[in-house]
Formats: C-alpha cells, sequence, structure tokens
C-alpha cells in the first residue's frame, strides 16, 4: 500500500470510530431514561404518592444525576479511560439498578 490509502483507512477508521462512540454514548443514555423512568414510576410514584414521568423527564432526571456523580467522582482522578469501557459500565449498572428495582416493585 503506499501512503494515500494508508492515510485514507486510518481517517476512515477514525471517523468509524467516533460514530460508533457517539452512537453507543446516545444509546447508553436513552437507556438510562428509560430506566430512571420505569424505576420512578414504579417505585418512587406510589411510595411517595409523587407525579409519575414521561421518558423526557426520566432521561433529563437520568442526566442529571449523572452529571452529579460523574463530576463528583472524576474530581479525584484524571486518568484516560476508553470510551467503550465507559459504555459497558454505564449499561451494567443501569441493568443492575433496574433488576433491584423490578425485585423490589415486586413487594410494592
Amino acid at each position: 500500500m503506499d501512503g494515500k490509502e494508508e492515510n485514507g483507512l486510518l481517517a476512515l477508521s477514525a471517523v468509524g470510530i467516533l460514530l460508533g462512540s457517539l452512537a453507543l454514548m446516545f444509546m447508553s443514555m436513552f437507556y438510562g431514561g428509560f430506566v430512571t423512568m420505569k424505576l420512578w414510576n414504579g417505585i418512587i410514584s406510589p411510595t411517595f404518592d409523587f407525579a409519575q414521568l414521561n421518558f423526557f423527564q426520566g432521561f433529563g432526571l437520568d442526566l442529571f444525576v449523572s452529571y452529579l456523580v460523574y463530576t463528583s467522582k472524576s474530581a479525584g482522578k484524571r486518568e484516560e479511560e476508553s470510551v467503550f469501557k465507559l459504555f459497558i459500565e454505564a449499561t451494567v449498572s443501569t441493568t443492575l439498578f433496574w433488576g433491584i428495582g423490578s425485585l423490589v416493585m415486586l413487594f410494592i
């Protein structure tokens, strides 16, 4: 391969990684908003007689709480982490919270 083809493949792979990372980020955010809405409507709303949330309210609440937790957690350390590792951690923790919340909802 000559230099032009190699540079073209590198640029194409960088664009693919960027688009893949953005897609994973948005999927993770929407999944978190959905789980927040489900858990709020299943646990908090009946327990404390609060209003139920729609998807966009759950999405906003999830983004706000995630921002607070992430900024307080990352204030002490400044390491470079993989975007894919962060996506996996966010997805697994959200799924675990949904599972635990679903078990709690069985007893309400």
